[in-house]
């Protein structure tokens, strides 16, 4: 189950997206709408390594 967990790497990874997210959306002035489209590319990317440490990701052979 530990190996499902995000290391040190992907957590570090999480922060930096959250700062610059937020800084960016604390210069757009509307943070409604700064929330709701950075909300994505971390949606995106927790999906993805979500599927790489499962496995499900490395398993495919569709990408040769």
């Amino acid at each position: 189950m530990f190996k499902h967990l995000p290391g040190r790497t992907e957590v570090v990874l999480f922060a930096v997206m959250a700062v610059v997210c937020a800084a960016v959306v604390h210069t757009i002035g509307a943070p409604d709408t700064g929330l709701s489209l950075f909300s994505f590319p971390i949606f995106v990317f927790s999906a993805i390594l979500g599927l790489w440490k499962s496995g499900r990701l490395r398993a495919s052979d569709d990408l040769d």
